[in-house]
């Protein structure tokens, strides 16, 4: 190469340099988005450099450029750490559930009728007794009233044959078969009579038949008049009071019947609770076992989650939780586990649990979304670690603990998952261990914040 060539070339080394590092460097190392801003690169030297130049600047400056990476790399990672400590470590299980009402009723009619009036709405708390739905029940009384008036007639016939006839009874008979006998003699002349007009053609066969009738009708009031005054001059017979009797009985049965049949013309609470829904309106036509209401009873409500079948063994009646509510931030209601199970669902992997609320706000109602934080585990001075410090992988679960500058992994059970600290078994109290452990590989160089690996 000429000396002037060299000297020239000299004078554009700097540039060069920095124009070399571009074109050579940023490739090796993948940077190639940089290429993008060759029209804008200031530096591009304008000089004419020799070829050997130009490499040997683009080898320096990859051997720069790698000096450098190679020191950021293997310089130790500052990283936290804790100590492993005791302490309390409760773990919640957090399951989605529902309210439910076991005691619910679809209250019907047992009497057919039309819809009078609805005394009461949808979502209303009533008590036991009150009054919901009532019909006419202008059928149901007029049923009553003639039960009612049946039931004095059978009563006054059962003491008159307890009792036997008296005096009067007798004479008061006696006027009525006299009577009666006087009008069959007449009733019998004025047939005898219309027999023979008849007969001369002076009255019609329809006259005729007439005075036959009211012949008969006159024969049969006189025999039941002197039956009558043959019972009454006879001593009563067991067997008469006891038919008696058994019609009397007959027709109270008759008369409750009847007064039950009013009473359901009213449909009443058969205890307290929530409306759910009323499935009739005013003047509409209803059949006996039709449901005209539903209610629940929201003193026997509880909470059903659904929770994952390997909880099962960790899950028992008795387990205190807490229950939030969405609709309802920052207002909690305690709860115990009534029961777990029996529901199972295979196909998703999971099991029913029961829960029996201490109280639910005023407003609650069948169906409103609840999540159920369930204590599976409470351990008081147990080992503990930071949950962001134990790493589990598919050998196991671990801590990372620092050794001569390095992470060395420590294997450990966990007992109870709380948060944010976990109870652990396999490490001792106050082992420091490192926190955020899965951003670090075992192995790597690292040094404590502050620099105390104690």
């Amino acid at each position: 190469m000429p000396h002037g060539n060299l000297g020239t070339g000299l004078t554009a080394t700097a540039p060069c340099f920095f124009y070399a590092a571009y074109r050579v460097v940023l490739p090796i190392v993948g940077l190639q988005a940089f290429r993008l801003f060759d029209p804008i690169i200031v530096f591009r030297p304008v000089f004419v450099v020799d070829s050997r130049l130009y490499w040997f600047l683009g080898i320096v400056a990859v051997a720069v450029v790698g000096t450098a990476v190679y020191w950021l790399a293997s310089s130790p990672t500052e990283v936290e750490t804790v100590r492993v400590q005791r302490r309390e470590v409760v773990e919640v299980y957090v399951a989605t559930g529902r309210i439910e009402a076991p005691r619910t009723s679809d209250l019907g009619v047992e009497v057919a009728g039309t819809v009078r009036h609805i005394a009461v709405e949808e979502g209303a708390e009533i008590d036991r007794g009150d009054r919901l739905v009532a019909l006419r029940p202008r059928n149901a009384e007029l049923a009553v009233q003639k039960a009612e008036a049946r039931v004095e007639t059978l009563r006054s016939e059962l003491q008159e044959i307890r009792r036997g006839a008296t005096d009067a009874n007798i004479r008061a008979a006696e006027s009525k078969v006299t009577q009666f006998a006087a009008q069959l003699a007449q009733a019998e002349r004025e047939q005898r009579d219309t027999k023979a007009l008849f007969e001369n053609d002076v009255v019609s066969e329809r006259e005729l038949e007439q005075a036959r009738t009211a012949a008969k009708e006159a024969r049969a009031r006189l025999e039941n008049a002197e039956a009558r005054l043959e019972r009454l001059r006879e001593r009563p017979l067991p067997e008469q009071v006891r038919a008696a009797r058994s019609r009397l009985e007959q027709g109270r049965v008759d008369l409750e019947r009847a007064r039950n049949d009013l009473a359901e013309t009213i449909i009443r609470a058969p205890f307290g609770g929530l409306i759910l829904a009323i499935e009739t309106d005013e003047g509409e036509r209803v059949t006996p076992n039709q449901t005209v209401a539903r209610m629940a009873d929201m003193t026997s409500a509880e909470v059903y989650a659904e929770v994952d079948e390997d909880y099962f063994g960790r899950l028992a009646a008795g387990q205190p939780a807490t229950l939030l509510f969405p609709s309802m931030p920052g207002e909690a209601f305690s709860a115990t586990v009534r029961r777990v199970g029996p529901e199972v669902a295979p196909d998703r992997g999971v099991i029913g649990v029961h829960l029996a609320p201490d109280s639910l706000p005023d407003n609650a109602f069948p169906g409103l979304t609840v999540d159920a934080n369930i204590e599976v585990a409470r351990l008081d001075q147990a080992l503990a670690a930071p949950t962001d410090a134990v790493v589990r992988d598919p050998t196991g679960t671990y801590v990372l603990t620092i050794r001569d500058g390095t992470t060395v992994r420590q294997a450990v059970d966990v007992r109870a998952r709380g948060h944010p600290w976990m109870a652990l078994e396999g490490v001792d109290a106050g082992t420091r261990i490192v926190r955020n452990a899965a951003r670090l590989e075992i192995g790597q160089a690292v040094t404590p914040a502050g620099g105390d690996e104690s």
